[in-house]
């Protein structure tokens, strides 16, 4: 899990050192997708964690990303309804999949406490 982090992070900073101005689209959207790479990594990485866990932790984690899906999820689609109605920023998608997991993160230990 930390090489893929340490390759994540150094991916990030390494697209935003390069000059992609005078790049074609194409190589500036390959360049914008390198990070993409060890995100889809550290997937894998998260799934094997889970599968190699007990079945009681297996489900406070499927519990815990269902609320932060839930919560994420409605807050997006809320958000989306008042942007149309009045004049918000519009907000990145590259913001979803990381309030995913940090809400899930952060929802972890409210779901751990029906369990103990």
């Amino acid at each position: 899990m930390t090489i893929v982090m340490v390759v994540y992070v150094a991916s990030v900073v390494g697209i935003n050192l390069i000059d992609s101005e005078n790049m074609s689209a194409s190589a500036r959207i390959a360049l914008s997708l390198i990070p993409v790479l060890p995100a889809i990594a550290m997937v894998f990485v998260i799934i094997r964690y889970v599968r190699r866990i007990d079945e009681v932790q297996q489900r406070i984690i499927t519990e815990a990303c269902l609320v932060s899906l839930i919560i994420v999820g409605l807050a997006c689609f809320t958000y989306g309804f008042v942007e149309g109605a009045v004049s918000l920023p519009e907000i990145s998608l590259i913001w979803v999949f990381p309030s995913l997991i940090g809400t899930a993160g952060i929802s972890l230990p409210f779901v751990r406490l029906r369990y103990v």
